[in-house]
């Protein structure tokens, strides 16, 4: 009877009406994610072939004038000229160095020889590092440029000094981060956890409200009342774990034909202080190890929302209402969310469960960088979810015997 019962509302979720749609427009969504908009992103890293052919023309103007006239020499400003120790700017060399630095990598790209090409860029970053760091258009609209700045440069350097180390063939894919498993962890660390979770919510949010229709034949049903709450949140949480698993494996697998899979071994840059902002700030974790860790907690955070909803479900006996109570306890954190927020309601954020929804950028310490502060850690990210389930589990077997079969389904 359990089987037949969980294979049923299994089935049900699967062929709803509210179901079919949702899973056609999240799967256009995903392609359109896969084949659109993450292969043509535009990031700091992403090579301009025009923007390096103006700025070859540009250097190549400016050295032809300075050789006819003469100036190929030491360029002195007004304060140099009088000084004691004469400085000079060596413009003219300066310029013929980046004219075959960047002849190099326009030549390299063309060719697709991006080993090469990654080689002229690391070595121009760590020569030059105020192209991110002097860079007033890069997170220009952040409370912390600067900070988010260095940032964003030792993570580039970490991750390309990683990629030259490995001894990895380096592709257009590997190098600008398109492959299938970079594509599955800068989509969980960009709040891909959001997005699954809100689907999970969708989901579950009509499995007793839907009921209502069909009374006199539910009540007759051989099955205790929490029982009967157990069986459909273990049918959604099934459910929910295998459209998860769908879209990760679909979105990888059309990442995986236009770019390469990718490497397991791949270093990920973590912060693991807040104290210097140097790079004896950040260590690595490997390509598994992150998404393991990731992907482990996924499930624990599917059936806090499955038993979640069927809390709101016995209360409000309306699936609208569920999925926005739902949507509005996961994305909470969002109303109140900003830089300087280390505290709510007097107690250190990291007490609260949904610091942790966008688990995400637990694992490298993104979360803790953007907060400034270390108390955001992995353990205790899991022991939260935990007590939180626990607590959820706790108020759903109180509420099952206030609000029980005949009462749910009788009341108007």
């Amino acid at each position: 009877m359990n089987r037949n019962y969980l294979k049923h509302e299994f089935l049900i979720t699967a062929r709803s009406r509210r179901t079919i749609p949702f899973v056609f427009f999240i799967t256009v969504l995903l392609f359109s994610y896969c084949l659109i908009l993450w292969p043509y992103a535009n990031t700091k890293e992403a090579f301009n072939k025009k923007e390096t052919e103006d700025y070859l023309t540009y250097l190549g103007d400016q050295q032809k004038l300075r050789e006819s006239i003469g100036n190929t020499g030491l360029v002195y400003n007004r304060r140099s000229i009088h000084s004691y120790y004469q400085r000079g700017n060596p413009v003219y060399a300066t310029n013929a160095h980046n004219y075959d630095l960047f002849s190099g990598m326009l030549q390299s790209f063309e060719d697709r020889n991006f080993e090469r090409m990654l080689q002229l860029r690391v070595f121009h970053l760590q020569n030059n590092p105020g192209e991110y760091l002097e860079d007033r258009f890069l997170f220009q609209k952040a409370p912390f440029p600067s900070k988010d700045r260095e940032h964003a440069y030792q993570q580039t350097m970490m991750k390309y000094e990683d990629y030259l180390t490995k001894g990895h063939p380096i592709t257009f894919g590997l190098m600008y981060e398109k492959t299938g498993l970079q594509t599955l962890q800068n989509f969980l660390q960009n709040y891909g956890m959001y997005f699954l979770l809100f689907c999970v919510i969708y989901f579950s949010s009509d499995i007793l409200s839907r009921d209502r229709k069909y009374q006199a034949v539910l009540q007759g049903l051989p099955l205790s009342w929490y029982r009967q709450l157990n069986l459909k949140s273990l049918s959604a949480f099934l459910y929910s774990m295998a459209f998860i698993l769908s879209v990760i494996v679909v979105g990888m697998l059309v990442m995986t034909m236009q770019f390469g899979f990718g490497y397991f071994d791949l270093n990920v840059p973590i912060m693991i202080k807040q104290q210097t902002f140097t790079p004896e700030d950040y260590s690595v974790i490997s390509m598994a190890a992150y998404l393991g860790k990731t992907l482990v907690v996924l499930p624990l955070l599917v059936i806090l929302f499955v038993r979640l909803n069927i809390v709101l479900s016995l209360i409000f006996k309306n699936e609208w209402i569920v999925l926005f109570i739902s949507s509005l306890l996961l994305f909470s954190e969002r109303l109140y969310f900003t830089r300087s927020t280390r505290e709510l309601f007097g107690k250190d954020i990291s007490l609260f469960p949904q610091t942790y929804f966008d688990f995400g950028k637990i694992i490298d310490g993104e979360k803790n960088f953007l907060l400034n502060t270390e108390t955001i850690t992995y353990a205790k990210g899991i022991i939260v979810l935990l007590i939180t389930y626990l607590v959820i589990e706790v108020i759903l077997f109180i509420v099952s015997l206030i609000i029980n079969k005949r009462r749910f389904y009788l009341a108007s």
